[in-house]
């Protein structure tokens, strides 16, 4: 019978079935003499009878931190004030859906601590976050939001103290979640170190683990031009990064206002910090 692995702990891998049901299971000897090691969101075949993981299906996604795999969409949480506006952030979490095949989601709280003022330019972002046929919401949005947690395997990334309990409160109020917590713990209380887990809510899952405030990027950076949809255009040259070649169509949008220039910012300083990083690995190897 086909299931997903919802949490995993020592040798013990909890499945929910197709009928709705969870079991415990262990993994065949096969699988670990093939190398093959299940993760939390392996969508796998069960044999119900000696409760084994018979085979793990093929992956939309695997992440290594948090270690988790088959995630739809991934819903960006970032707050208008204390924590500060990000667009720095919600493009680093765009590129690290984009890159490993998840919708982005960006919802954004606390715009009733906003003058007219502030919303306005809050809403020049959106407008343009909208622009690339990204969902964004606001969280007085209950009603849409929920809707994007059916079927779907969820996880929730932004800064601390942006009101990802607060969403999930007002998602499923079940769920009570004290909210001003350090990471997104379900009930489990904070700094304690736990183990990655899918939780059922709204009739989808969703990822309680702590690793989603601080995702890592993992791309090349002559592949993040790739994930910029908006700077799909035809330079003088195949191989333009953007950056520093002559005749960039990217760069004549820029100066044009055509593209934000907070949006190229943040393209070059992601360029800069993986290349560098790049170079720090090399330099110790």
């Amino acid at each position: 019978m086909k299931g997903k692995i919802i949490s995993i702990n020592a040798s013990i891998h909890k499945v929910l079935l197709e009928n709705d049901t969870i079991i415990d299971t262990k993994t065949r000897g096969k699988l670990r003499n093939e190398n093959i090691n299940p993760v939390v969101g392996d969508n796998v075949i069960v044999d119900i009878n000696n409760k084994t993981i018979e085979k793990v299906e093929e992956r939309k996604n695997y992440l290594i931190r948090p270690l988790i795999a088959n995630i739809d969409k991934l819903l960006i949480v970032m707050s208008t004030k204390i924590p500060s506006f990000s667009t720095y952030l919600i493009d680093k979490f765009l590129l690290i859906a984009y890159s490993n095949n998840i919708e982005p989601i960006i919802v954004i709280t606390k715009t009733d601590l906003l003058n007219f003022k502030d919303k306005l330019n809050i809403k020049k972002y959106v407008n343009y976050y909208k622009k690339l046929n990204i969902k964004v919401y606001y969280n007085k949005d209950v009603k849409s939001i929920k809707k994007e947690f059916k079927n779907s395997v969820v996880a929730l990334c932004g800064q601390t103290g942006a009101g990802k309990s607060t969403l999930l409160n007002k998602i499923d109020s079940s769920l009570k979640l004290k909210t001003g917590e350090v990471s997104l713990s379900l009930g489990r209380g904070k700094h304690t170190t736990r183990l990655v887990e899918l939780l059922k809510i709204n009739d989808g899952l969703i990822a309680d683990t702590p690793g989603f405030s601080a995702l890592e990027l993992n791309i090349n950076d002559r592949d993040i031009k790739k994930f910029y949809k908006d700077f799909n255009v035809s330079c003088k040259y195949n191989s333009c990064n953007h950056i520093k070649e002559e005749g960039c169509e990217v760069k004549k949008l820029v100066n044009s206002g055509k593209i934000p220039e907070w949006r190229y910012n943040n393209y070059v300083k992601f360029n800069e910090e993986i290349s560098n990083e790049s170079k720090r690995i090399n330099t110790i190897k």
